[in-house]
């Protein structure tokens, strides 16, 4: 069998085999200095950044020798940890790896190596290695200083420990130094002056004249003052800082550099001073200068992205203790849309506008960010309207994007009442906003309310107590009977769930069933009703009780599980039961949302022989095209709709309903009305030849032993009736081409006809049929129609008396009456009536139907002449009638 992969799958393939190579080399460099494959691979151009601050080298030869001097330090490696992450970029691929290592010395090494492939017409070739204790820095600096920054906390033998400690990491110094004006430092490592460019420590010594070394000197004279401003700052909200300045080297250049450090004050003498890390910058910021900002920028729009969007949002806030802000989340309405018809590259342009206007805006202080895709947050005062000004920009701007499409937008909004909320919770809460108004459609903004807090408090309860109250056996299966409309009896039931807690009682399914769905949960739940369904069938058959089906339901979560076929055959072999008494419940939205797989989970659970309803009919907007394709069984019709509409729709939603029932039957397929309330609902139902219900009108779901009583009380084992009659009616139904020029060409005029209950609709009609009676054809085929009112009142009883004949007799009957015209004219019409099947609540018949008027008319002159005659000579009158009887 051939393989063809997808771009996709070439793609994923690609993006493996990158990961498995630089997995080798750097495995084989770090345990065995295996540098020949990496070398094999360098580019003529390679650029190769070793561990230390100031080690590089370009060209294969100087990057092959600075691997093997890196190599000679790390000595003996044994690699613990190896994970990479790979990306597409514009030349091949770049792989940046982290490695967890021990070698003689520290158990615990981590570094992060960047590897730069390129393809080219050479072959896939190596231009670039960045070999880094770690490229988040701060995390680095965080983690030094919470080891060995406190050094109020060591005794003084301690010192040598931390400076070797902190010398490990090689692009660091340690110093140590009091808050006097010219900043005298007390301590400070060999790395310090190595960082500076100086060959030796008296060296670096030598020009502070062998006085105590001033960092006041160091630093450079325009990031002095700000420095100092910026520790103070930042020491006013917590125990540590960083700050970034410039240090001037040996050779009177100037290198960036990063102190990040804590302040300790000596309880014994009462003096205080810095210790910190230095850390040196410089090739970060000749390697990599949008590093930084591309950690806290989106690359897209060059706005804040989310961590860095929460981080200035939070100072912010706590700069502006007085003034009351908000937050704002909004996107694009159909955003999707935009990209499906006019391309992604107009999607980005788009996004690019928006964000250049919020860019150019500079309001302060104000805080802008894109969270993802078209996703924008906002932070903003709240006073002079800020809000409303920024909704109407935007929406103006939208009008002014060159686009043949209308933008709109969707906003939610939070306002700050408790600033010790984090920034995160903050975005949540307008988000919520957001989806308020995205799902209400009229209201371009909503705004966080407590309501909403209080649903995810809830819905939190739930899901807290949700796996333990299945564990504990708190969910109960409630049966819901269906009955037969005629009988009134049970023909089986459907297995619902409630949960009754301990602490909270009963909660509702409208509460839970929602969020099981949207966290996964439901098909757990599911599982637990279906196999205590088995259960109670299997009880039912070893009690010798009344065996009858039971359906339940599969939630469009179940089909996301690759087994459910062999869940279901699992449960039936288990419990040894048919599988035609465990119906189960399909909504039309799960066939909505994934029609091709679940038409091929249905057919084959049809074939192991598990009867399929679709519940919800009618709810959707792809019925049709749903019960085309669908292998359905049984439809279930919830009547919610008829309730609703009732006062408005004039009887629209009565006559869909006979409609949905009337397909369903020529489909070979029953229906069930679920959510039957009211008794003239029931006489509805009866009169369109719905033959199963199911709602409170008869009983709600109720526990097991009560469901098991009611059915004591009364049942029926016959399956659900759809009697069609034979296949020559179907094809009556379809009327296929040869019938059609059959049904046309036949003599005088023949209409198909359906009665149900006193209800006679026509179905079908020829062309004879319309060129008698003048009708056209929206009349006759219209909601309006009636057929029994074109019919005299006077023969109408003669008319039913003759179908009543036709159906007890199985034969054709026929009479004469009198019948009005589309144009008012009243004709004699012999009717002949033949019943093609009947059933308990419909009859399928045909009439054939000819004009008789002329002979009518002839034996109405007829009767007027004998009667004349009868005036004028009774006896002879009788004699003639006696004779013609005689003859006839």
């Amino acid at each position: 069998m051939q393989l063809v992969k997808s771009a996709k799958g070439r793609v994923l393939m690609e993006q493996s085999k990158i990961v498995a190579l630089t997995k080798k080399l750097l495995r084989d460099y770090y345990e065995y200095g295996d540098i020949a494959e990496l070398e094999n691979m360098f580019s003529e151009d390679v650029i190769t950044f070793g561990i230390h601050s100031d080690s590089y080298a370009t060209g294969k030869d100087r990057a092959a020798q600075c691997l093997r001097q890196m190599y000679y330090e790390l000595k003996s490696c044994r690699v613990t940890k190896l994970k990479c992450i790979e990306k597409a970029t514009d030349q091949g691929w770049a792989v940046r790896a982290n490695l967890v290592f021990s070698t003689t010395n520290r158990m615990r090494n981590m570094h992060q190596v960047l590897v730069m492939f390129r393809d080219s017409a050479a072959g896939r070739k190596i231009c670039g290695l960045h070999f880094q204790h770690d490229m988040r820095h701060e995390l680095l600096y965080q983690a030094v200083s919470s080891r060995i920054l406190n050094r109020g906390e060591l005794a003084d033998g301690s010192m040598d420990e931390v400076m070797d400690m902190v010398a490990s990491y090689v692009n660091c110094a340690y110093v140590q130094y009091r808050p006097d004006q010219e900043l005298p430092v007390d301590y400070y490592s060999e790395e310090l002056w190595r960082m500076l460019g100086y060959k030796s420590g008296p060296a670096f010594g030598q020009q502070f004249a062998g006085q105590d070394i001033l960092l006041e000197r160091l630093v450079h004279p325009h990031d002095l003052v700000p420095s100092r401003e910026e520790i103070k700052r930042q020491l006013l909200k917590s125990d540590s800082y960083q700050v970034e300045f410039r240090l001037r080297r040996a050779d009177d250049s100037y290198i960036w550099c990063i102190e990040c450090g804590r302040y300790v004050l000596d309880p014994k003498s009462g003096i205080g001073t810095f210790n910190a890390v230095i850390t040196n910058l410089s090739p970060l910021k000749q390697t990599h200068a949008s590093f930084l900002y591309n950690l806290r920028h989106d690359r897209l729009t060059n706005l804040y992205n989310k961590k860095a969007f929460c981080r200035r949002t939070a100072e912010v806030l706590a700069d502006n203790p007085d003034t009351e802000f908000e937050i704002m989340r909004f996107n694009i309405a159909r955003f999707k849309v935009i990209n499906d018809l006019f391309g992604e590259e107009t999607g980005d342009k788009l996004l690019r506008y928006i964000a250049h206007f919020l860019k150019s805006i500079k309001l302060e202080p104000c805080v802008y960010g894109r969270l993802y895709a078209d996703n924008f947050l906002l932070c903003y005062p709240t006073h002079d309207d800020m809000r409303n000004h920024m909704i109407s920009s935007l929406q103006m701007l939208a009008e002014t994007f060159a686009l043949d499409y209308r933008i709109e937008f969707y906003f939610g909004v939070y306002t700050i009442r408790d600033t010790a909320l984090s920034v995160t919770t903050m975005i949540d809460r307008a988000s919520m906003g957001l989806a308020k108004a995205a799902h209400n459609g009229v209201v371009a903004c909503g705004e966080y309310g407590e309501d909403m807090r209080d649903n995810i408090v809830n819905e939190q309860v739930i899901v807290n107590n949700m796996q333990s109250s299945l564990l504990r056996g708190e969910f109960l299966v409630y049966i819901q009977p269906k009955y037969e409309l005629m009988s009134e009896k049970i023909v089986g039931g459907e297995a619902l769930v409630r949960w009754l807690h301990p602490q909270l009682g009963f909660i509702s399914p409208s509460r839970f069933i929602p969020i099981f769905e949207k966290n996964g949960f439901i098909y757990q739940l599911d599982k637990y009703v279906w196999e205590r369904a088995c259960q109670i069938l299997r009880e039912d058959m070893d009690a010798g009780r009344p065996v009858l089906p039971i359906s339940v339901n599969v939630s469009r979560i179940d089909f996301y599980s690759p087994n459910i076929v062999q869940v279901f055959e699992q449960l039936i072999e288990k419990y040894d039961i048919p599988p035609r008494l465990l119906e189960l419940e399909l909504t039309e939205s799960a066939y909505v949302e994934n029609p091709q797989q679940i038409i091929e989970i249905t057919k084959e659970l049809q074939r192991k022989g598990f009867p399929i309803l679709m519940d919800d009919f009618g709810s959707g907007y792809s019925s049709l095209n749903m019960l085309k394709d669908m292998p359905v069984d049984i439809l279930k019709i919830d009547l919610q709709f008829l309730s609703d509409s009732d006062k408005e729709d004039n009887g629209r939603g009565g006559n869909i309903l006979n409609s949905v029932v009337r397909m369903a039957k020529w489909l070979h397929i029953p229906v069930i009305a679920e959510g039957v309330e009211k008794q003239q609902q029931v006489d509805f139902l009866r009169t369109i030849g719905c033959e199963c219900v199911q709602g409170y009108f008869f009983s709600k779901p109720v526990p097991l032993e009560v469901y098991r009583d009611l059915v004591g009380k009364g049942f029926s084992e016959t399956p659900l009736p759809v009697h069609l009659g034979p296949e020559d009616t179907v094809d009556m139904m379809t009327m296929s081409a040869q019938l059609t020029v059959l049904f046309n060409g036949a003599g005088g005029a023949i209409g198909l006809y359906e009665l149900v209950g006193g209800t006679l609709e026509i179905l079908r009609a020829n062309d004879g049929y319309f060129k008698l009676f003048g009708d056209s054809r929206d009349n006759v085929y219209g909601p309006d129609s009636s057929t029994i009112d074109r019919i005299d009142y006077r023969d109408r009883e003669r008319f039913w008396q003759t179908i009543r004949q036709a159906e007890a007799s199985k034969s054709v009957e026929e009479c004469e009456l009198r019948r009005y015209c589309a144009d008012g004219r009243l004709l004699w019409i012999r009717v002949r009536a033949s019943i093609i099947y009947v059933e308990q609540l419909c009859t399928l018949l045909y009439l054939v139907m000819e004009d008789v008027t002329p002979l009518a008319e002839e034996r109405e002159q007829l009767q007027k002449m004998l009667e004349r005659l009868r005036a004028i000579n009774p006896q002879e009158v009788a004699a003639l009638e006696q004779e013609f009887h005689k003859l006839s």
